[in-house]
């Protein structure tokens, strides 16, 4: 049940390419970082690729300015002369050129930065996802899976990367069964996410009639 969980979370990234950035503490991994005694990790070197996966974002979120399209029915039974007032409100999707950049070179510096673009092709927001969940889920990942089956998988289902460390801990073998799912189904575009969520009905369904 919680691998399912796991799973639609990713099919919702998958279909739509974002996760609200939550603000979260990273639980510390000794009791050094409880007094204050752990070393602070390194400044993060940027990636000679950033650019590149930045401007993939902005043109596929941020083309019309980072502004939110107003809907159909704001106008209705409005007269032709009525203008509402500007709406000021920035896009879900508008972030600060130095957040996306951040972002990627914490994703570089922890799957390299090839593999690194290759995901921000794949899925450009996961760009707006949390970095700092990166580094805690990568390692969950890989004390079930093993490090680098872990990275292959989330490189073939870059939606994972939304997925927090409890999350990732709560993994099975149907998260890397369905990774490969993800990257069989992506060709076939918006309806990839409906062949996963019907394949995740099958056990369901077969409970439910005794099959």
């Amino acid at each position: 049940m919680k691998s399912s969980i796991i799973i639609l979370s990713t099919v919702i990234g998958t279909t739509f390419g974002f996760a609200p950035v939550h603000t979260t503490t990273n639980r510390p991994s000794t009791s050094l970082s409880f007094f204050g005694g752990a070393k602070k990790s390194p400044a993060t070197k940027s990636s000679p690729l950033a650019d590149e996966a930045v401007e993939i974002y902005t043109n596929k979120y941020l083309s019309n300015g980072g502004t939110r399209q107003k809907f159909f029915f704001e106008s209705w039974g409005m007269p032709a002369s009525f203008k509402s007032d500007e709406d000021k409100s920035a896009s879900i999707f508008s972030r600060k050129i130095e957040e996306l950049t951040a972002t990627f070179n914490t994703l570089s510096s922890l799957y390299g930065d090839d593999d690194a673009l290759k995901m921000v092709k794949i899925q450009p927001g996961i760009l707006a996802f949390n970095k700092n969940d990166f580094g805690p889920s990568l390692e969950a990942f890989g004390e079930k899976f093993g490090v680098e089956e872990s990275k292959a998988m989330i490189i073939r289902n870059p939606g994972l990367l939304s997925t927090k460390r409890l999350g990732a801990e709560a993994a099975d073998d149907l998260t890397m069964q369905l990774s490969y799912v993800v990257e069989f189904t992506r060709p076939i575009g918006a309806a990839g996410p409906i062949v996963l969520v019907a394949l995740l009905s099958i056990p369901a369904l077969e409970s439910a009639t005794g099959v």
